[in-house]
């Protein structure tokens, strides 16, 4: 059994913080924030949105994620959004140290574990079903993940008891994501071992019951849900083309030809060094390897049959083609590793390197796999191999699949990133073996530099100050019951950020329509208000009728001409119109 030692831990800390701060980096209100803080809101003040319809249909029963946040605020005395950033570090600290102790069981030292969980933390994004293999709003998914990739290594390194913990948290805070753990968990079960190791992992299961437990009491005493969610059921085809229409990436059948084939090199890349680096893999570690992999393969046609063909109501909701993640976090840490093992231990550097542009890729441009599986497998077979895995990476190449172009725009610059940091971290290894100390900076460094080189826009929390005056004006002026609507805003997301930061509700937005996936009821409420006062043009002519909905503020971009109706309040980005 292995763990990390304090200096592991403090370059585990520095990668977070490189993680949160530098790059992927962190948001807030982008993404699904924008649907839950309204829902603290009102958990902590009832009075406040209780003429929303998204509001009112809290979907997190099922999860202390909203309970956890809010019990934090109410004892530090703190807003929601302090809390949920600290809850993030916390989360991404716990993804990193689970994907460190993995590595570690795949028979790494503490350096290129190290360096495993650096090349993890700059991020990815999973193909398909719409997540990343880092999150970066402190939504639940996020916050289980961290825990759950921990629960792994321990049970990796047969700290079962700790594991369990773990485990339970990730399913406390989003079951969904946190049941692939527990399945493979609880099929282990059933894999002879000696009685005191069957006795350890058995009892790793009382964390998992009271988990179980206390998230159904939390669910009984979940506020103001107005509607049950709709977890049995078949979807109608109203129902269904909404969804279709908001949540397509739910539907295997609709996601390009491409994902299933960079799906596919993944899972070659994997098999290949499983194969070679089995011999040092953990027992525990196999297990989890495989059967979370084949978890995230199995997802994809389970999820066809269920959502496409019995058109089952609860898996828009399950969304189990996440657990493709799997298969896309192991192979990314399986070529680490492989680079690690050949350089290392077998001393051939240009397959490491091959390997380690491989592992880079998998999150930084999938579908450069094309080009870089093809010589990574052939300098790991060895001998004509090495000329046949060339002409083959030459082939792709120049057959360009799926519009891959690697000698101009983004496939280069793409290409040559992973093969630049390939070879710089074979050379570090290389380095580490002659002079481990030099070796040891040198791999710190390169690790730590890599945050800085990838390219891309820095993600930070949204700022748009004119939006942020807006929602302050309205939280100190306008009536706690008061609606908004925003008829210019079209599929923008000034509308939801609006409700959020201001707690006040919103006729209709394009962002709130996600809650589709959760209610019976609510697609049609939503999709009636959308079509009424979102899909067209506005026109001066159309304030009465908003009027007649029980709408009390128009809010329009500062440029229209007035439409009438009394101003009460203007900056630079948007005036707001009293209808009352």
């Amino acid at each position: 059994m292995m763990g990390i030692s304090r200096y592991a831990w403090l370059g585990l800390l520095l990668l977070t913080l490189l993680s949160y701060f530098q790059f992927p980096g962190n948001t807030y209100l982008e993404s699904d924030t924008q649907i839950y803080l309204p829902m603290f809101e009102r958990f902590r003040d009832p009075s406040l949105l209780a003429r929303d319809p998204m509001v009112v249909r809290a979907h997190t029963s099922f999860t202390l994620y909203d309970e956890l946040t809010a019990g934090l605020a109410w004892l530090g005395g703190l807003d929601f959004e302090p809390v949920l950033r600290a809850l993030h570090l916390a989360a991404r600290l716990a993804l990193l140290a689970g994907v460190f102790l993995i590595t570690r069981a795949m028979g790494l030292s503490e350096l290129p574990a190290f360096a495993c969980a650096g090349v993890y933390g700059l991020g990815g994004w999973v193909y398909g079903p719409s997540v990343l293999l880092v999150e970066y709003e402190p939504v639940p998914r996020a916050l289980a993940l961290g825990p759950l990739l921990l629960g792994v290594g321990l049970a990796a390194h047969e700290r079962y008891l700790a594991s369990g913990v773990a485990g339970a948290a990730a399913f406390l805070l989003h079951p969904t994501t946190a049941a692939p753990f527990w399945i493979v968990y609880v099929a282990r079960l059933f894999v002879p071992d000696e009685p005191a190791v069957m006795k350890a992992r058995l009892q790793a299961l009382a964390p998992l019951a009271a988990a179980v437990v206390g998230l159904k009491i939390a669910a009984s005493l979940q506020p103001g849900v107005t509607e049950p969610q709709a977890f049995f059921g078949r979807l109608d085809a109203a129902w269904e083309k909404l969804v279709r229409l908001r949540a397509s990436y739910v539907y295997v059948s609709l996601w390009p030809r491409l994902y299933f084939w960079q799906y596919g090199l993944m899972l070659v890349a994997a098999a290949a060094a499983y194969c070679r680096l089995r011999r040092f893999l953990q027992p525990g570690l196999r297990f989890y390897l495989a059967g979370l992999a084949a978890l995230g393969l199995a997802s994809l046609p389970l999820s066809y049959l269920f959502l496409e063909r019995l058109e089952w109501a609860m898996m828009p909701q399950l969304q189990p083609l996440r657990a493709i993640l799997f298969l896309e976090l192991f192979t990314m840490l399986l070529a680490l590793v492989m680079a690690f093992e050949l350089g290392c231990r077998e001393g051939k550097w240009i397959a490491a390197g091959w390997w380690a542009a491989a592992g880079f890729a998998v999150g930084l441009y999938p579908r450069l796999l094309f080009v870089l599986l093809p010589p990574a497998i052939g300098w790991l077979a060895g001998g004509a191999w090495r000329a046949l895995g060339a002409a083959a990476a030459a082939g792709l190449a120049a057959a360009q699949p799926f519009g891959l172009i690697v000698w101009r725009g983004a496939g280069r610059s793409n290409l040559l990133l992973a093969l630049g940091l390939g070879a710089l971290l074979a050379a570090a290894s290389a380095l580490w073996l002659r002079r481990p100390k030099l070796g040891a900076a040198a791999m710190v460094a390169l690790t730590s530099l890599a945050f800085f080189l990838i390219p891309g826009s820095l993600r930070r929390p949204r700022a748009v100050p004119e939006l942020d005056q807006l929602a302050r004006w309205a939280r100190a002026t306008a009536p706690r019951d008061a609606v908004f609507l925003f008829p210019e805003a079209g599929r923008g997301s000034d509308p939801s950020v609006f409700r959020a930061r201001s707690a006040r509700a919103v006729y209709a937005d394009w962002k709130g329509g996600g809650q589709i996936n959760f209610f019976r009821e609510f697609p049609g409420l939503w999709w009636s208000r959308w079509t009424e006062t979102m899909e067209r043009p506005f026109h001066a002519g159309r304030l009465t009728r908003f009027r007649e909905l029980g709408i009390d503020y128009v809010v329009l971009n500062a440029q229209t001409p007035p439409p009438g109706g009394r101003l009460v309040f203007e900056n630079s980005r948007y005036r707001v119109y009293d209808l009352r």
